[in-house]
């Protein structure tokens, strides 16, 4: 049999060598989680990279497939064509509206005053110190005017209504070139009666020679600058 002091010193050594292997064991997983927890950033900055450059390119590629390409802006001589049509038909139809506003202004003086014109001259009351007649004649003059210059803004409305594409394109070229005209434009020296807002462009030709007109006047501008303070 085995004494006491045996049986301690056995159980003992197998409790050593049991704590022996295990710290063995705990020092084998920690050296291996420490490797492994070297390549796990590595590996979460990689994934998280491709993760944005894929969220990236997911999000650019509805923006490039959306973008429809920009459509070509209106040739210059279709411009003019266009525009000229437009501003015949504007006054083609502002006439008529005079007419009428004059035709209105009339009916309605002849309603209010029947008797205007069997008036005796000593029986005539003024208005405003003037004549009736004349009074009446220059209300119906503005009232035509009134009539044929909203008649002409009812015509491009009505004409840019029933056009959209075309309307849409003329305008956008229309706005292109009125930005080109404030940028070429000498204003310092420039007048009205010289086509200062290049109404009378009608081909390429007569807008590079508006251009030219422009730089020629810039240029005796400077001259004349130049001139003054030298003297």
């Amino acid at each position: 049999m085995l004494h006491c002091s045996e049986v301690w010193s056995i159980a003992i050594q197998f409790s050593l060598e049991g704590v022996l292997s295990m710290m063995f064991k705990l020092m084998g997983n920690r050296c291996c989680f420490a490797a492994s927890g070297l390549q796990r950033p590595l590996l979460l900055s990689n994934s998280f990279s491709g993760c944005r450059s894929a969220s990236t390119e997911a999000s650019s590629s509805p923006a490039q497939s959306s973008s429809a390409p920009r459509e070509r802006m209106m040739p210059f001589d279709e411009f003019i064509k266009h525009k000229k049509s437009v501003r015949s038909a504007q006054l083609t139809w502002a006439l008529p509206g005079t007419l009428v506003g004059i035709t209105t202004s009339a009916l309605v003086v002849s309603a209010y005053n029947p008797d205007l014109m069997d008036t005796p001259p000593e029986e005539v009351v003024p208005i405003l110190g003037i004549d009736p007649i004349i009074f009446y004649g220059l209300c119906g003059t503005v009232n035509g005017l009134l009539a044929g210059v909203a008649m002409h803004w009812i015509t491009g409305q009505l004409w840019h209504t029933f056009n959209g594409n075309l309307s849409k394109r003329l305008l956008e070229r229309d706005n292109d070139f009125k930005l080109r005209l404030a940028k070429h434009r000498f204003e310092s020296d420039s007048r009205y009666e010289d086509d200062y807002y290049g109404d009378k462009i009608r081909n390429l030709s007569d807008y590079r020679q508006w251009i030219r007109t422009q730089q020629q006047k810039r240029a005796n501008w400077k001259k004349a600058q130049e001139e003054s303070g030298g003297l």
